[in-house]
């Protein structure tokens, strides 16, 4: 059957069968679904459907040896009929078959982007090959599962959070089939203990200098940054970078940034770009009401607040639009006013840590790098540096906090010098006690007057 499911309007919803377009609005839905019910049976049982006067009843016969099937109306036969093909065709699903289905399910019922389902089906078949993924699933056991993983764990030696993004999409492939298909009973991959197979897999851990960027090494890329947007007349990507550098937005927050959203309570993050590629399609662009971290449960974004590195980046972008005649509502817009995919950002950053002989490449370094090298040692709380960055507090202090090597000279020089106050004699004037500890920073104390940051409001 030739069917085209269920396309969305703005108000109600249609599906497009054999060519007609048949409205799901509430008081239509019972025809709907008879009418799929029918069409399903009548390509898939081949038996005629007869009504017997005499007893009152519609019958038909199915499988081999045939067995009567009776019901006191069609439209209960039908139904009948519809629910032993459908799950006679489904009972036999390998798990490939009921991850495409679950697959179909995400991007067009849960709205996820072809993005998250094109990385799922990467992270998935990493680690279950073709072989696992042709068994039945009513056929795998937790005992199975279990023995596979260890095998597949040892065999890869991938890092334990691949492992564990594997394993977690299998767990839905399963949950899919038990409460969507409702093929199996129960789901076998809750019953397993993953801390057995962690030890497995490759535990090193990157430094922090392979993740984040040093002081001196943020001054040089904003420096070649500007050496290279000298050769051209309005370089919107190199403005992009020097203002990611200074608030550490994410890659997708920047396309969408209009001059809306510059306000006195601070640069307002509301908004993010997501691309679509289908495989034989043109890339679509969408804009989301929402950042990464409030899919869920959006809250209206953030507000950064406008320093004085801000404002002039900020300015100096407007002027230049206003020179070259350029009308947008887009801050960083191409000559034509049009936003840009973000991806032209990434690469571009890319290929200048690369060319600048850095292995990290990535905006995200740009994030912690501002949180490591600039948030902390002001002093700024864990709860006022995650709300800056727009994640969890959890997010921040697990993720975002990291020290480069150089820093352990300068902690090195603060505890020797500490150490030899504390060395000093008694019999010395009592305000040698009275300055000990003097270059040690608490940052715990450090108010927010004391703080050298030129902002008109942080907006928290």
């Amino acid at each position: 059957m030739d069917n085209e499911w269920l396309k969305h309007g703005n108000a109600s919803s249609y599906a497009m069968i054999d060519g007609s377009i048949i409205s799901l609005d509430s008081d239509e839905t019972r025809k709907f679904r008879e009418m799929v019910k029918e069409k399903y049976v009548a390509t898939n049982h081949k038996r005629k459907i007869s009504y017997v006067e005499s007893r009152g009843i519609w019958r038909t016969f199915v499988g081999n040896p045939r067995k009567e099937v009776t019901r006191k109306t069609k439209e209960a036969l039908i139904d009948c009929l519809y629910d032993y093909y459908v799950k006679d065709s489904l009972s036999d699903s390998t798990v490939m078959e009921v991850f495409n289905r679950r697959q179909e399910y995400r991007r067009n019922s849960l709205n996820r982007s072809s993005g998250t389902i094109d990385r799922d089906r990467q992270a998935f078949v990493r680690v279950f090959d073709e072989e696992f993924c042709s068994f039945k699933i009513k056929c795998l056991t937790d005992e199975i599962i279990s023995s596979y993983i260890n095998m597949r764990s040892r065999q890869l030696h991938i890092k334990e959070r691949a492992l564990q993004d594997a394993v977690r999409i299998l767990n839905g492939v399963f949950d899919y089939a038990m409460k969507k298909d409702k093929i199996i009973m129960d789901n076998p991959v809750t019953r397993i203990d993953m801390d057995n197979y962690y030890q497995n897999c490759d535990l090193s851990m990157k430094s922090s200098d392979e993740k984040i960027f040093t002081e001196d090494e943020i001054s040089n890329i904003k420096d070649r940054i500007r050496e290279e947007m000298a050769d051209k007349t309005y370089d919107f990507i190199g403005y992009a970078m020097l203002f990611s550098i200074a608030t550490g937005v994410r890659v997708g927050e920047i396309p969408v940034l209009k001059w809306e959203d510059i306000t006195d309570k601070g640069v307002h993050i509301h908004r993010q770009q997501r691309s679509n590629k289908v495989k034989g399609q043109k890339k679509i662009l969408e804009e989301l009401p929402f950042t990464k971290n409030e899919r869920r449960h959006p809250k209206d974004g953030r507000y950064f607040p406008i320093t004085d590195e801000i404002n002039s980046i900020l300015e100096e972008v407007s002027t230049k639009q206003k020179e070259l005649g350029i009308k947008s509502e887009y801050v960083f817009c191409r000559e034509d006013g049009t936003w840009f995919d973000k991806d032209i950002y990434a690469q571009r950053l890319r290929r200048l840590c690369e060319r600048m002989g850095y292995n990290i490449t990535n905006n995200h370094a740009f994030r912690m790098s501002l949180n490591s090298n600039v948030f902390i040692p002001l002093g700024l709380p864990v709860t006022q540096r995650a709300y800056l960055l727009g994640h969890s507090v959890e997010t921040n202090e697990r993720f975002y906090s990291h020290m480069k090597t150089e820093s352990l000279v300068d902690l090195k020089d603060l505890l020797n010098s500490a150490c030899q106050t504390n060395a000093a004699p008694d019999v010395q004037n009592e305000s040698i006690h009275t300055h000990t500890h003097t270059k040690i920073v608490n940052f715990g104390q450090i108010k927010n007057s004391e703080t050298p940051m030129n902002t008109r409001h942080f907006g928290i």
